[in-house]
């Protein structure tokens, strides 16, 4: 049972490492418009906080749990949970993971090296019923050209991810061999890669 300090809405802090979830928490405690709920690090404990707070809880995000990544994460939050309130955090290194969260419909992002700063005043919005984006990375966003990764692109490296041949994510996601080996070529375009390899090192350090 965590320490559930403040009267505002539930928080719930979910990321794969439990050092980082407790490290979060802490700074939750200190803002007394909110009140800490659980920690999850998978889907099964994530759903299972969500369903005991109503649905209606702000969920502080991380980019991986330990059972999924933060497009499956976003995905099952807006299709089980959609009064959840959802906010991303990442590192400085996994920038391309907030581009996905903002294109994904979450109410807000962080940057962990900005948390102490930002995470209060986005919680304070989000109970006022604001979504926002801090200032900072709004910036890094508009000066960036870079040209992200599809929905499928995103499907076939979280396949590759797992150690699925391109037979396996062909059957998997109902497309030909020829059709996988497309898509791979492209994602190795886009990544700077030549290799299924040198795409997965970029694809879990988020550096796309």
């Amino acid at each position: 049972m965590q320490d559930r300090s403040g009267t505002g809405p539930e928080v719930i802090v979910a990321d794969r490492q439990v050092i980082v979830c407790q490290g979060i928490g802490s700074l939750v405690t200190n803002i007394p418009e909110v009140r800490l709920g659980s920690f999850a690090t998978d889907q099964a404990s994530l759903r299972k906080a969500l369903t005991a707070a109503g649905g209606k809880a702000i969920v502080i995000l991380g980019v991986r749990l330990t059972d999924c990544d933060l497009n499956q994460s976003l995905a099952m939050l807006q299709k089980e949970f959609p009064g959840a309130m959802i906010v991303v955090v990442a590192e400085d290194t996994e920038f391309a993971f907030i581009r996905t969260a903002i294109k994904s419909g979450a109410n807000s992002v962080c940057m962990m090296s900005q948390i102490l700063v930002s995470l209060p005043k986005i919680l304070g919005k989000l109970v006022d019923g604001h979504s926002i984006v801090p200032t900072e990375i709004l910036k890094r966003l508009t000066s960036e050209n870079t040209d992200t990764l599809t929905r499928r692109e995103h499907e076939i490296l979280a396949l590759l991810v797992n150690d699925l041949t391109n037979f396996q994510i062909s059957a998997r996601l109902g497309l030909s061999e020829n059709t996988v080996k497309y898509y791979l070529k492209a994602i190795y375009q886009k990544l700077d890669v030549n290799s299924r390899g040198g795409a997965i090192a970029k694809y879990v350090a988020g550096n796309y």
